[in-house]
């Protein structure tokens, strides 16, 4: 076989084993990993020698140097020669060791460095261990990982570089403690969705605070825009509407431009004028300041009208809506207009019952999964809020999801017209660290809804913030029928509704369908009786021994059924933390790793497992650990 292929079909089968990426669905690593496995500990440290020696380092590389985030993993490399023979070799970059194999047998061990591990200087520390139990360490090499917004590492987004003495609106990143002295001309407030705070700065003003301790980064605070085109004059019938109590009992928190509450959709629960019954619990206005509902842009109230209007219009009409307006009446706000209501969200999650986030705002620029807005997003997920966004318009290029549809957690939702084809401006994935984005898809061209300013007249509008809250309906109808709370359960509501989708495109989930179009009633009856293939993915460790001494290499193995995205082993104890990717090697369910010791304290430890599931699952387990002193 050619060298070059040779090697190149190596790299892929080793960023399986060792990078620091999380998917693990990539092609099978050759049959000599799996066997190396296989091995006993004890074949791995005896030896009937009395070498004293230690393994022999020598040429230790690493290429690239430096990586950003969405870059391909380096790959660092050692030869190692020893006349006892070689136990195992690892890397430790940071808290995380990498174990390298040498698949070929000719004393060159490999592993991968993926590019999603926080911005900042890494040291790569090299451990050989013998069968004799002598060990070697090399520390010679090191690797950059840069935000890929900041490459040269100063703490200030690139687009910031160049400003003199004018003003800009920035999001600055900073520990809580942040004492630095503000100008009194900035405006600022900070967040409780992420750490940090909203500025106006000028240049020479950025660069002094980028230097103060505690500041992780300063970037500009961005313009977000709604997610629409204007209608064709067409209207379409073919989405989920549902009865009256569809939802009931459940709060969709709607960021958007308002809400006309005098529509006859939107005007109460029943649309039964006897009845004081709002739809619309809670509306504030983030632009103007205004307490009265009102959309000065007609957007707010299309949404609206799709999640929850009567009259026929809503998937969901028995669902109440709390408005957030952060969009003017242009549809546009700044990115920390969209951090100010997701934390009024938050803070105010109890008091009004929000389960659901609608949200058909984003940026102008694919993500790479990191943004502020992504971040903020992923974490309203891990306080129990499902977030529904949209993809973008920016196709029908790949790689074209906005902001914040990279986000992991989030639920991302692409449009089709009613024959099934995707809008041609549907943005469209992978992300750029190549994930399958969006989640699904739903009819998001020409979709009839209420029309602000009248009282029952309706408009036909297109892009993916129709399709948005037809999907927020969808989930609301969900949380209706089964009550329940837990992160892990809205995860459950999440699997249903994505795997219950009717495939489109090519088979399987694809970069322009994701799983497939909306199907409510799918959903509504799987969520009932789910099929094996949707039930929460389980994880059994199976072996872990009780102690061991240091020095001896300690193997972790753990089953876990599919729909696994990642696995990870967590060891915690006098030591800090450590962690190392589990892979399954053979591809039949099985995850291992290896413990190097080496280098660690005796003591006590808990060695965790935790598996991370393709819809945003955490499922951990854990064992209790005593590392004895060497023999």
């Amino acid at each position: 076989m050619d060298s070059d292929l040779s090697l190149s079909l190596f790299m892929v089968g080793m960023a399986v084993l060792a990078a620091n990426t999380a998917a693990l669905d990539g092609p099978a690593i050759p049959d000599p990993a799996s066997a190396w496995f296989q091995k006993s500990s004890l074949s791995l440290v005896s030896w009937g020698g009395q070498d004293q020696t230690p393994p022999m380092i020598s040429f230790p590389h690493v290429f690239p140097t430096s990586l950003k985030l969405g870059d391909p993993p380096a790959q660092v490399s050692v030869y190692v020669r020893d006349e006892a023979g070689v136990s195992m070799v690892s890397a430790l970059i940071g808290n995380r060791q990498i174990l390298m194999l040498d698949l070929d047998g000719d004393k060159r061990y490999s592993g991968y460095i993926g590019s999603n591990l926080p911005p900042g200087e890494y040291s790569i520390s090299i451990v050989a261990l013998d069968r004799a139990g002598n060990v070697a360490r090399n520390e010679d090499l090191s690797i950059s990982l840069h935000d890929p917004s900041d490459l040269n590492g100063n703490r200030i987004e690139d687009s910031l570089e160049r400003l003199g003495s004018q003003d800009e609106r920035v999001i600055v990143m900073h520990d809580r403690n942040l004492s630095w002295q503000r100008p009194s001309a900035s405006e600022e407030g900070s967040f409780v969705v992420i750490e940090g705070s909203s500025m106006v700065l000028s240049g020479d003003e950025i660069r002094e605070l980028a230097r103060q301790k505690g500041v992780k980064g300063v970037y500009k605070d961005q313009v977000l825009k709604v997610l629409s085109s204007p209608d064709s004059g067409l209207q379409s019938s073919t989405r989920p509407r549902g009865d009256s109590g569809a939802g009931q009992g459940v709060t969709v928190a709607l960021l958007d431009t308002g809400v006309d509450c005098r529509h006859i959709s939107l005007d109460d629960m029943d649309d039964d004028p006897s009845t004081d019954d709002p739809k619309v619990i809670a509306f504030v206005d983030m632009v103007n300041g205004l307490s009265t509902p009102y959309d000065d842009n007609g957007h707010g109230t299309h949404c609206a009208s799709l999640i929850s209007g009567t009259a026929g219009i809503g998937v969901a009409p028995g669902t109440k809506l709390v408005v957030v307006k952060i969009m003017d009446r242009y549809g546009a706000c700044h990115l920390s207009d969209a951090l100010r209501g997701l934390d009024w969200c938050l803070e105010n999650r109890d008091r009004y019952g929000i389960e659901v986030i609608s949200f058909s705002v984003g940026g102008e620029a694919p993500s790479d999964g990191r943004s502020l807005l992504d971040e903020a997003c992923n974490h309203m997920v891990e306080q129990g809020i499902l977030v529904c966004v949209a993809a973008g318009n920016s196709g029908p290029a790949e790689g074209s999801i906005v902001i914040p549809g990279s986000a992991e957690q989030v639920i991302t939702v692409g449009a089709i017209d009613c024959m099934g084809r995707i809008y041609d401006q549907s943005s469209r994935g992978p992300t750029m660290d190549d994930r399958v984005k969006p989640d699904l898809v739903t009819l998001g061209v020409d979709v009839s809804s209420a029309l602000a300013g009248t009282r029952d007249g309706q408009s036909s509008v297109s892009g993916t913030s129709m399709a948005v809250p037809q999907v927020a309906g969808a989930l609301a109808s969900l949380l209706a029928m089964h009550p329940e709370t837990g992160h892990e359960y809205l995860t459950d509501i999440k699997r249903v509704l994505i795997c219950s989708t009717d495939d489109l495109g090519v088979s399987g989930p694809d970069n322009t369908f994701g799983y497939g179009a909306l199907n409510l009633t799918a959903s509504l009856e799987n969520m009932d009786d789910p099929p094996a293939s949707m039930r929460r993915p389980r994880l059994e460790i199976m072996i872990m021994q009780a102690s061991g001494r240091v020095g001896e290499p300690v193997h972790l193995e753990a089953r876990a059924s599919t729909g696994v995205r990642g696995m990870e082993a967590h060891i915690i104890g006098g030591d800090g933390k450590l962690d190392i990717p589990m892979d399954d090697f053979d591809k039949n369910g099985i995850y291992r790793a290896v413990w190097e010791t080496s280098f660690s304290n005796p003591g006590d430890y808990t060695m965790e497992v935790e598996l991370q599931g393709a819809f945003g699952e955490r499922i951990s387990d854990s064992r209790s650990f005593r590392l004895l002193p060497r023999r």
